[in-house]
């Protein structure tokens, strides 16, 4: 495929063109049912149509039907994200998303960054997530840097729980399964007056599989975790909400045992003036992981806390000469710490950002959204970042959109300052930020009167100065690559309603990488595509069947992966109003494949479950 080069001026013209061109075209349907919200594409609260950013949501409606038991799972059939699992349920996952690495994707939880600096490469484990409790999940793809910092260089991945409802509900559920596996769940949530919580709380176990075959035995895995979400409305104008999570968990491996622990908190005040023309928002969040290794090589603790503070103001101008018009500020600071017990280490940085963002509507036909960003802190350089992005309706079904943006991945504290004699590792403390600069352009069609919509999007992604592991034990570290990597393709997006009782979502990429070397990026693959349908036989009865094909890849170890593809079904039944039967069998055709060179992949495995409400 040929390189497409784009700049900040051409997708300028090719917004004024549009606009121009355009600017009789219908609004969208007010019977419409295209209402997705997203916040990750404008840090406010955003209808997915209104934004000219590539975001992928994953509904609460979705996430049920699936029944899923953790959040990669569900992200295996985004397009343009690619998920690797060092072996069954429990090892350590990484996430791609149009081919950064999966250090350079910022994980949000319910506005909490939970990236871990705990680790080496700072990136978050979705091993440990769990797919409980949640409304939605936002895949924002391309540089981010812009609105969301550091680690947004590849994309956002931001997952919202459920809230509090009006009245009383009480839920609990328990499931087991192939491998001695069994889960638990209780959720109490409620809504009265001003007021509203969501408490829930789960334990899973499993013997698990052999993650290896080197040493074929069962490595097992144990997760627990509590979370909180509340609010209180004080007046008109004012109200508060806080979020607590814990999460404990305990992973087997060949030569040893892993635990983490993971404690996040948040507290917001919300200020809206004039008719909430002007909104405020203050907000302090704390995260911490803690992570301990004991295995044959030797034991070694980890312990990463983030504290970040930011100010958020937005001001909305009514509508004049049909435009309604956003001025958005954001002020932010954030303190992060990274301490290795085992090596009596203690390092921080201090990073400081101010964010200005303009966004304008166009009777409902033209959006245009753009940041730019500069930030602040005592180990690089100060850097400025930018985003761009436009959504473009031709008519009441069709809409044009576009992004473009820059992005910065800081080293983090591990990278920097950490050791580990076991590994014969020391940290790079000359190490530089990672860079990126990402554009996408694309087409889609709304089935007019439906949520129903067919997507079709071609990305471009510039990545310089590369982290990469560099020596052998005894000394080994990160170091810049000078190469610059690249990863462009298309993407394909349809969700559709076939008829009353069947739905459909499906997926496909195509996508091309280069470390600059000319050899691919590694767990990257050329192809993938998704499919599932939900079939409602009765408003009691449903069925879901999902296929996953990854074509071939290449591996960090220059070994090629093979292809594969793995189909998964699903069906629940809701035997009177309060108790609902699921069952589910995941790998159905018993598919013999490997997500990581080396590392075993779980079986055709059969679940049953209850739920109660």
């Amino acid at each position: 495929m040929p390189r497409l080069y784009y700049t900040p001026i051409a997708f300028a013209l090719t917004t004024l063109f549009s606009a121009t061109s355009i600017a009789a075209a219908p609004p969208i349907s007010e019977q419409d049912t295209r209402d997705d919200i997203v916040i990750s594409a404008s840090r406010v609260e955003t209808k997915r149509i209104e934004s000219g950013s590539s975001v992928t949501v994953l509904d609460e409606q979705y996430i049920k039907e699936n029944q899923a038991r953790t959040v990669a799972e569900l992200l295996q059939d985004v397009p343009g994200v690619s998920v690797a699992s060092n072996g069954g349920l429990g090892q350590a996952t990484s996430v791609f998303i149009r081919g950064a690495n999966s250090n350079q994707t910022l994980v949000i939880i319910d506005g909490i960054e939970v990236n871990n600096l705990g680790n080496f490469e700072g990136g978050y484990d979705f091993a440990y997530l769990m797919a409980d409790n949640i409304e939605r999940i936002e895949v924002l793809k391309g540089s981010q840097s812009a609105l969301w910092g550091s680690d947004a260089m590849g994309g956002v991945i931001n997952i919202i729980t459920k809230k509090g409802k009006a009245g009383f509900h009480p839920t609990a559920s328990i499931e087991v399964g192939g491998n001695n596996y069994h889960k638990e769940n209780v959720t109490l949530s409620a809504a009265q007056g001003n007021s509203h919580y969501s408490l829930s709380a789960s334990n899973m176990k499993t013997d698990g599989i052999s993650a290896t075959d080197t040493d074929p035995d069962d490595d097992g895995y144990k997760n627990q975790s509590v979370s909180l979400k509340a609010g209180h409305q004080f007046t008109d104008i004012f109200s508060m909400d806080t979020v607590l999570r814990y999460n404990d968990a305990e992973t087997e491996y060949d030569s040893g045992y892993t635990t983490n622990s993971q404690r996040q908190a948040k507290l917001s005040s919300h200020l809206n003036l004039l008719n909430n023309q002007w909104k405020n928002r203050l907000s302090v969040a704390f995260s911490d992981s803690n992570t301990e290794d004991f295995s044959s090589w030797g034991d070694s603790k980890y312990e990463g806390k983030k504290i970040k503070t930011d100010l958020q103001s937005d001001y909305y101008i009514s509508a004049i000469n049909g435009y309604t018009q956003r001025i958005s500020f954001l002020a932010e600071h954030e303190s992060d710490k990274y301490q290795s017990l085992s090596m009596t280490q203690d390092e921080r940085i201090e990073a400081s950002g101010v964010v200005l963002g303009y966004g304008v509507d166009w009777a409902k036909t033209i959006f245009v959204n753009v940041a730019v960003r500069s930030d602040f802190n005592n180990k690089f350089d100060d850097t400025t970042t930018y985003h761009i992005d436009t959504s473009v309706w031709v008519n009441d079904g069709t809409r044009l959109h576009a992004s473009h943006g820059t992005g910065l991945k800081n080293p983090n504290l591990g990278q920097l300052y950490g050791e580990n004699a076991s590994w014969g590792y020391v940290g790079n403390a000359d190490l530089k930020p990672e860079k990126s600069r990402s554009w996408d352009a694309g087409v889609e069609y709304n089935f007019v009167g439906t949520d129903a919509y067919i997507d079709l999007t071609y990305f471009d992604s510039l990545y310089t100065d590369m982290h990469t592991w560099s020596g052998s034990f005894p000394n080994s570290t990160y170091i810049n690559l000078n190469n610059k990597a690249t990863a462009r393709g298309i993407e394909f997006t349809g969700k559709v309603k076939v008829s009353n009782k069947l739905r459909v979502n499906t997926g496909y990429t195509y996508m091309e990488t280069n470390d600059g070397n000319g050899n691919e990026l590694a767990r990257r693959p050329k192809h993938a595509a998704s499919i599932n349908a939900n079939y409602k036989y009765t408003p009691e009865l449903s069925a879901n069947i999902g296929a996953r094909y990854v074509g071939k890849r290449l591996d960090s170890d220059d070994s090629t992966l093979s292809s594969y593809t793995v189909v998964n079904i699903s069906t629940a039944y809701q035997i009177q109003e309060h108790i609902t039967l699921s069952a589910r069998i995941e790998n159905a055709l018993d598919k013999d494949y490997q997500e990581v060179s080396g590392f075993n992949t779980d079986p055709l495995t059969a679940y049953i479950g209850f739920s109660f409400k």
